[in-house]
Parts: C-alpha cells; structure tokens; sequence
C-alpha cells in the first residue's frame, strides 16, 4: 500500500516535498494555511524579486552608453509595478496549483497541529475540525518576521517586506532599519528608485553572515550609491509621526524619514503544531533535525525554515528533497549545507558557498585564499560591471575546494560551479583546468583557481 504522506506548509517548499513525494509513490496530502504558495509566493520572495528586477533593468540603463547604446531613461511608475507584481504572483500561485491538482495531490486549506505522533487536527475556515492520520509527515511551516512592540509595522509609514505589494507612492526618504539579506535588498531596491536611504544596524558591518571583504566591498558600493550607513547602532524604537517617521537610536539619536522599513530577523512558525503532542524537540532556532532532516520521532520530518536559519529558499528545496527520498526508503545523501549557494540581490550581487576564510581559520584548517577580479575578464569590461571580485578557500595541503565567496554582477551564476565542483570532492586544480566559453562572466571563477 502507497505510504500516507501529509505536508504540513502550502509554501515553496511544501509544494516541492508534495511532488517528490508523489514521484516516490506516495498518497500525498498538503495542508495549507492559506493560498498555495505561502508567503514566499504572495508577500515575500516573489514581490520583491519583481521590483529588484526592476531596479536591475534601470540600473543596466546607467551601462547602456558604455554598451554603445543610447537609451532613453523613463521615470518609474510606482503603479505598473504594483500590477506587475499582481500579475507574477496570481500566475505563480496557479502555477503551483495545477502542479499539485496534475500529480494528484489532495489540498486542504487549514491549520493542521498534531494530535499524537500519527493523527493531526486541521481546523478549516467554515468547515470545521477535520482529523487526518499518516504514516509520514513533513513539516514546512516556513517563518515569520520578527517584530519588537517599539517597531511594529503599520503598512503605511512602517513597511516592512509583506507591503512591498501596496505601496501608493515611492518613499521619499527611507530609514531601512537592518543591514542583513533583506535590509541590504530593499535599500537597494529603494535608492535604485529614487529614495533616498539610511541603512542602520546594531552589527559592526552589513551582511554579518558573508565573507569579511565582501560585505565591505558591499558597504563601499553602497555609499557610493548615495547611502548612508550606520554602523553598531542599535534602534530602540520606531515612530510614525504626521509627516513621517522617527527612528530613535539606543544613544538617544533621532532619524527622520518619510518611511520606515523594519528588517531586523526571522523566525520559525511553530507556534500553533502542538508538536509537544507529536513529541517532537525544538531549541532555540526551529525543530531539531539530523542529517536526513528527521525529527525526535523517526517519521516526521522538517525542511525549509522550520529547521531554523538561514532561511533561503532553495536550501529548503534542498532539504524537502533530502527528506522525502530518506522517508520513502529511496537512495539519498545527507543534507550539505555547505553546498547551498547563498545569494543577495543588491547591485553587485553577494554569493557565497562553503565556509569563509574567516570560519576556516578558526576551525584551525591552513588554507590557501585564491582572487580574481571581474576587471581582468572581458564579460565585464564589455558589460562595463567590472567591479568586484571572487575568491576561493582552498584546503592548502590537499587543494579541496573549501568555499568561495563573491560580489560583482551575475556574483550567484559565477558561483554555481563551485559548489558542483564542492559535491563532487574535485580540488581546484580541477576548476583550474577547465576553460568556460569565452567571454563569459563565469570565467573570472576559474581564473581565480589558477592564480
């Protein structure tokens, strides 16, 4: 008999484990909470990716004259890009649903918690509580933004990334509070448009996930954008007044703005399982996994960001993948996290893989760091985006790729290949002798490996 498998999570990542699951010969329910897609599809990942593609293609306008190409800029209308990302998210959301109505998943909207390790109660809006047993399990809840009460978002003045699909009118002057992945995004987004904007953070320096270098590489692009950072500066409190905002600073400070945007962490939404019933164990960042994504209780498995940070998208592909085969018997390695590229969306564009030169060291290893600069390949210079740099975290004794972090354009593209390179054990010797097709912006990773 085909295994019952329920999918807790209508996000990205519960729609991924529902097909695989599928795939592996599974009777497959997914609960969802609300739309298929979840809130990558309808208030985050999507949204924001429409206006960062928007800000890339006036941002490639500024390279048009070095092009050869005499482009007329045209002034942005706010009011198109909110349809454009009414119309992304509708076609993306139906697309995700005919996937799963296509391999015979059975949806049902609601809030599932468990009952015991094999029973759930979903409690559906109109219809009442419904139990469902199983004999497998997966929990892909995702996160939620965190929010202290002195910075709660309004939606008006105080945006936070969920009302990136309602703006009426471009923020004149934005007080981006945060300077990690999604702080870093959205001031981009915002100056690109037209804003002018202040980052704050209480880190000593933006991005404090990604290689040291890059994230000051970061820094001194932004400025030269035209925004102001300011560093180590935690904020106590953020107020809407009559005609904007104030953000007051933990040294008494006070930062006007027309807007606000609060970007300040995530965390997993486990709240409403009940998974002490199920028995399942958590800590501090999600639910408590092994390598194969199982949970305490050996059939109920977690992917995505109920497994704690961070929290990219395709890492909990990569995780539903690893649990859904594992659970179903099939042929499946462990989950690597030091194979998921992870990837900002600012111009240059932050990538990064494997561990940093910094973690390398104080894991005790004697590593070799490799460079190359986007200004010796010929993509770049045609492009005319010759700024940045990629560098290579090489085992010195053995020539095993240990990471590589980059920032300049296309930077998650470029570092694609290392991370293959990384699964397949290959040294950097082998990336070494490998030529891509010239010219391409790819090519300044190999060129790093030979220098």
């Amino acid at each position: 008999m085909p295994k019952r498998f329920v999918i807790i999570g209508g996000g990205a990542v519960g729609v991924f484990a529902a097909l695989e699951a599928t795939k592996g010969g599974a009777e497959v329910t997914l609960i969802s909470e609300s739309e298929i897609g979840g809130r990558t599809t309808w208030d985050s990942l999507v949204p924001s990716k429409v206006l960062l593609t928007a800000a890339d293609t006036l941002r490639d306008g500024c390279y048009a004259q070095h092009r050869g190409v005499n482009v007329q800029a045209s002034p942005v209308h706010l009011a198109d890009l909110m349809e454009r990302i009414r119309q992304r998210t509708r076609q993306w959301g139906e697309h995700q649903r005919e996937a799963l109505q296509q391999a015979g998943v059975q949806v049902i909207t609601g809030v599932a918690s468990f009952a015991d390790p094999h029973r759930l109660k979903v409690q559906s809006e109109g219809a009442g509580e419904q139990e469902i047993t199983f004999d497998l399990a997966l929990v892909a809840t995702g996160s939620v933004p965190i929010f202290p009460p002195s910075m709660k978002p309004d939606g008006k003045r105080i945006l936070a990334p969920r009302f990136a699909s309602t703006l009426q009118t471009l923020p004149e002057r934005m007080v981006m509070v945060g300077g990690g992945v999604t702080g870093s995004e959205f001031a981009y987004l915002f100056r690109t448009l037209g804003s002018e904007v202040t980052v704050i953070t209480d880190m000593p320096r933006l991005l404090p996930r990604a290689d040291e270098e890059v994230s000051k590489e970061l820094e001194h692009a932004f400025r030269q954008m035209g925004i102001e950072i300011l560093l180590s500066s935690p904020v106590e409190s953020v107020t809407a007044t009559d005609g904007g905002v104030q953000v007051r600073l933990a040294d008494g400070t006070v930062i006007e703005g027309s807007h606000a945007f609060v970007a300040i962490g995530r965390r997993a939404d486990l709240a409403r399982l009940n998974l002490e019933s199920a028995g399942i164990k958590t800590d501090a960042q999600g639910v408590v996994v092994n390598e194969f994504m199982q949970s305490s209780v050996g059939h109920i498995y977690v992917a995505g960001d109920s497994a704690g940070p961070p929290f990219t998208l395709n890492r909990g592909w990569a995780q539903a993948r690893v649990a859904v085969r594992h659970a179903l018997g099939l042929a499946t390695a462990p989950f690597r996290p030091d194979l998921v590229v992870e990837a900002v969306y600012t111009q240059p564009q932050v990538a990064q893989v494997g561990i940093t030169e910094a973690q390398a060291r104080q894991q005790g290893m004697v590593v070799q760091v490799l460079r190359a600069r986007y200004a010796d390949t010929l993509k770049a210079q045609l492009l005319g985006e010759s700024e940045g740099f990629v560098k290579l975290v090489v085992e010195r004794a053995t020539g095993r790729l240990l990471g590589g972090a980059a920032i300049g354009a296309h930077a998650a593209d470029v570092l694609a290949p290392l991370a293959a390179a990384m699964a397949l054990g290959a040294t950097v010797e082998t990336l070494a002798s490998l030529f891509p097709a010239h010219p391409t912006m790819i090519e300044v990773l190999h060129e790093a490996a030979r220098t």
